[in-house]
């Protein structure tokens, strides 16, 4: 099979890039994979074909015009599978949406009550591109990285697209339970947290539930919560000061070496307005965290409460959000139970089972592309533009 991802960066640091990493390197093995991307770092990809995409970055919605343009153009030739993430190119036959930008501006919205002038402009942007795609689109077939992220794309959009639900993997080698671990004490020490302390953690947007986290905090006395983000730790850190709880919060910078952190903490936090997944819940769950999430989290979906994790049923409750901390951190018997449980979860979701549940979709995309062209002759699909 001839495959094609498009995706605007190859790398193994997050979301879609690692989402094309992991599928790309293992479909390699047996079949002839090309990967066009903007940022490429090959390392560990040795048998697969790259192509620069050129795109203008000087802001997130021109990378995202600019490279939609380029990818569109640049993808031509005859494939059998041409796997675009999201809207990186017109020319394909498997999308996978890993958000729903309708949806995502609609809660971010209403979460911050106004949105700035370019959060405006790109939100009503790729929305009716989106919607462009999602609407109108012929023969194709997408992926749904969580029922939410489907039941999004049907609700705003009005999709009749074929949609299969594939949630992001899970590496269950990197992730894994450490409790006693030298890396464990090593973190612990060198962000101040003490052996007896419990620590929350909390990784991504702040926007997803930091300020919740920090109000949370003060209702729980005996534990101590850590911040590993891009995002700009300011506001939270006057937030933190405010309600008096700076000493026991630490806010660390984003670090491709994550396992550490989950190595470190006690518990995952994510009392987030959205998420279209959050790879980050499946990582803590595969390290043996017991994690409290809300329920617009699309990885929300793989917790059964109670048995291997807790759900928020208002993300903006922070009554609910500090009872919940206070349970794990008051009861290590149920933290181990949950962990326990939140680990056995996860491996039905190793990247090798994802891969080969797109692969299934690639099959069966082919299979109908064969019949409604040339009934059971055996011939190559070509790609197919939106609107054909």
């Amino acid at each position: 099979m001839k495959i094609a991802f498009v995706v605007h960066d190859y790398r193994r640091r997050e979301g879609h890039s690692r989402y094309v990493v992991e599928l790309a390197t293992r479909f390699a093995k047996n079949h002839e994979v090309h990967v066009f991307a903007n940022e490429i770092e090959p390392e560990g990809s040795e048998h697969i074909q790259f192509h620069h995409v050129p795109a203008f970055r000087k802001t997130a919605l021109a990378s995202i015009l600019s490279f939609l343009a380029m990818a569109t153009f640049r993808v031509r030739g005859e494939w059998d599978i041409i796997h675009n993430q999201g809207l990186c190119g017109w020319r394909g036959n498997v999308y996978t949406a890993h958000i729903c930008n309708r949806a995502w501006h609609r809660a971010l919205r209403s979460t911050l009550g106004r949105l700035t002038v370019r959060e405006w402009v790109s939100g009503i942007t790729l929305s009716n591109l989106e919607h462009a795609f999602y609407r109108w689109a012929k023969k194709c077939h997408v992926i749904a990285v969580s029922h939410r992220i489907e039941d999004d794309i049907r609700r705003c959009y009005h999709s009749r697209l074929p949609i299969s639900v594939i949630p992001h993997g899970v590496d269950l080698k990197a992730f894994h339970p450490a409790a006693e671990s030298d890396e464990r004490h090593q973190v612990r020490a060198a962000t101040g947290i003490e052996e007896g302390d419990f620590a929350f953690l909390f990784v991504g947007d702040m926007r997803k539930g930091g300020r919740q986290c920090i109000q949370a905090l003060v209702k729980v006395p005996a534990a101590k919560l850590i911040f590993v983000s891009r995002s700009a730790p300011g506001p939270y850190r006057l937030l933190a000061a405010e309600r008096g709880v700076e000493e026991r919060v630490r806010f660390l910078d984003a670090n491709p070496h994550i396992e550490k952190y989950y190595a470190a903490a006690d518990a995952l936090l994510l009392p987030t307005h959205y998420d279209s997944f959050g790879m980050v819940v499946t990582e803590a769950m595969a390290s043996g965290l017991p994690v409290i999430v809300s329920r617009e989290a699309g990885a929300s979906e793989l917790i059964d409460p109670g048995r291997n994790g807790l759900l928020l049923e208002d993300f903006k409750d922070v009554e609910e959000l500090s009872g919940k901390m206070r349970l794990l951190s008051e009861d290590r018997n149920l933290v181990r139970q949950l962990g326990a449980a939140a680990r056995r979860t996860t491996e039905a979701y190793s990247w090798d089972e994802i891969a080969k549940r797109t692969m299934q979709v690639y099959e069966q995309v082919l299979s109908q592309c064969l019949r409604a062209n040339m009934g059971a002759r055996p011939v190559r699909s070509t790609s197919i533009d939106v609107g054909s």
